[in-house]
């Protein structure tokens, strides 16, 4: 049974996508690093692809091209490049999105793609996570793409059908998973509280505790 994250979906009496839904894709997004064998539908990937191609950067440089990988050993190839860690679920996605400077690219205009290409793969129902290339190990990464060395590639998103409900919980990183059952693992994020502050550092909301655990889970 192939499992997926709830695509947004309703709409309003207008037929407009509601408020509320936008927020909880926000504010859900999680990483998803073990996947099905589903295949990803190539209406699906199209779009995120437009997603990644309207995403916003510094001056509207755009200062960025795009490889989409979806040869299992190409991917296989990729999440098992040597001396990096945390790419082992490239090999177990659907497909790859491989981010490729062409100009200077800075760290922030990365990250916003980045989280613009996942976001969109949720709103699809598919999960999606983030593969770091390290400089050492990223001329392996390109000359398996064939990528030119004047262009270092750092950043790829996996893409497919997360393989079950605790897929986000879970890390296929992990030969051996030494943490917590899932039942026990606290998931969620720090309360509002404890990380706020009104007009000025330490100045908290009136009546508002600083104590507490993540109520929200997932």
């Amino acid at each position: 049974m192939v499992s997926r994250i709830t695509p947004v979906r309703r709409l309003d009496h207008l037929g407009v996508p509601m408020v509320n839904d936008h927020v909880r894709l926000l504010r859900e997004l999680r990483a998803v690093r073990r996947f099905t064998s589903d295949p990803v539908p190539q209406h699906l990937l199209d779009d995120l692809l437009e997603v990644a191609r309207w995403t916003g950067s510094r001056g509207n440089r755009q200062p960025w091209e795009v490889i989409l990988v979806r040869t299992r050993k190409t991917l296989e190839t990729l999440g098992a490049v040597a001396g990096a860690k945390g790419l082992r679920h490239l090999a177990g996605a659907a497909a790859a999105f491989v981010l490729v400077p062409c100009g200077p690219l800075t760290e922030f205009d990365a990250g916003r793609w980045t989280e613009r290409v996942m976001l969109a793969a949720a709103a699809h129902g598919l999960g999606s996570s983030v593969a770091w290339f390290p400089e050492n190990q990223a001329s392996a990464a390109m000359a398996v793409l064939g990528v030119p060395s004047d262009r270092p590639v750092r950043t790829a998103i996996s893409v497919g059908y997360p393989a079950d409900d605790s897929a986000h919980l879970v890390s296929v990183e992990r030969d051996v998973d030494h943490r917590l059952p899932l039942a026990a693992m606290e998931i969620g994020r720090k309360p509002l509280a404890e990380i706020l502050h009104v007009e000025r550092y330490g100045q908290r909301m009136p009546d508002q505790p600083t104590d507490g655990r993540p109520t929200h889970h997932g």
